[in-house]
């Protein structure tokens, strides 16, 4: 599974979290298993417009760039809100088609990872057991909200 492997080394430097054709950056993920299927979980702040994105979501899709691609465009997308600009037609940028009933991706990547979401929940702060954690994340009173997704497919986008 050297596609797993590639993404967990991606995630540190971002991948596109894609609903809806708007793509955000995302360094935060995992994958799993949970009731017997296999999972990504993506995490969102209740502040950012994919949030409300979600809410209506059925599904997502993880696009995660080659490695040492795409600094960019993350940037831009982890910079940029969907809800002033459309990050996509700013970029130039177009959208993988979809192979498993998903969301579309980011084109350009090198996986696309189409999960459909199992479950929701909000982080409450008051669990969290690391204080750095608090301070660092939820000062603010803006919390994440965790989703997990099966992962349906995982295709490979070639050149």
């Amino acid at each position: 599974m050297d596609w797993m492997k590639e993404t967990n080394e991606q995630l540190k430097r971002g991948a596109f979290l894609m609903v809806e054709g708007n793509p955000m950056t995302i360094g935060w993920g995992q994958f799993g298993v949970l009731w017997g299927r296999q999972t990504f979980s993506v995490y969102v702040r209740k502040s950012r417009f994919t949030h409300d994105l979600l809410e209506h979501a059925q599904t997502f899709t993880v696009s995660v760039p080659h490695p040492g691609t795409m600094s960019d465009a993350l940037a831009f997308c982890g910079r940029h809100s969907g809800r002033s600009v459309h990050k996509m037609k700013e970029l130039q940028a177009s959208l993988f088609p979809a192979k498993y009933g998903c969301q579309n991706g980011f084109s350009g990547c090198h996986f696309h990872i189409e999960c459909r979401i199992l479950f929701r929940s909000v982080l409450d702060e008051h669990t969290l057991e690391d204080p750095a954690l608090l301070s660092r994340y939820y000062a603010d009173g803006d919390p994440h909200t965790m989703l997990i997704g099966e992962i349906i497919g995982m295709s490979e986008e070639t050149a």
